[in-house]
């Protein structure tokens, strides 16, 4: 790695905590999930399965496989959400007719007025965490979160 890069890791001998870009991305990521947990009890949920629903509000009917690729989650931790969001009666499952070994997933009434009130209590968060960044700001970030996530994937 090209010396460019050296202030921002570990390994150097002035390393400092604050020049991390892992480090903030980890730190708001803990505190955003922290805000959006603690307003989510009152609704009984957590944000394993806000994740799982809105997954499926952008691809309903998407298989478990799906779901597990797009919140990066194991698939057997998928498939518990799931059956746990289907207990509670906000989703259902069914057998995909082209291949039974498929299970897809769909949002029921239930889960779609559920959704509407995850948006109403993220929009919250979401305003609050975007304070004093204009519009432009915040796509120039999601530009660079999508480009490293990019790299790290390939």
């Amino acid at each position: 790695m090209t010396k460019k890069y050296n202030k921002f890791l570990s390994a150097t001998a002035d390393f400092n905590l604050e020049n991390s870009p892992y480090y903030w991305i980890t730190q708001v990521h803990a505190q955003y999930i922290q805000n959006v947990d603690h307003a989510l009890k009152k609704y009984g949920l957590d944000n394993s399965r806000r994740r799982i629903l809105l997954a499926l509000k952008s691809k309903n009917k998407a298989s478990v496989s799906d779901l597990s690729e797009m919140v990066i989650s194991k698939m057997s931790t998928t498939t518990k959400i799931v059956y746990r969001l289907k207990d509670e009666g906000l989703v259902d499952t069914y057998c995909c007719e082209d291949d039974g070994r498929i299970t897809r997933v769909l949002l029921t009434e239930k889960g779609q007025q559920m959704i509407q009130k995850i948006n109403d209590l993220s929009h919250i968060v979401l305003e609050k965490s975007f304070d004093g960044l204009t519009p432009l700001q915040i796509e120039k970030m999601l530009e660079n979160l999508k480009h490293i996530f990019k790299n790290l994937a390939h």
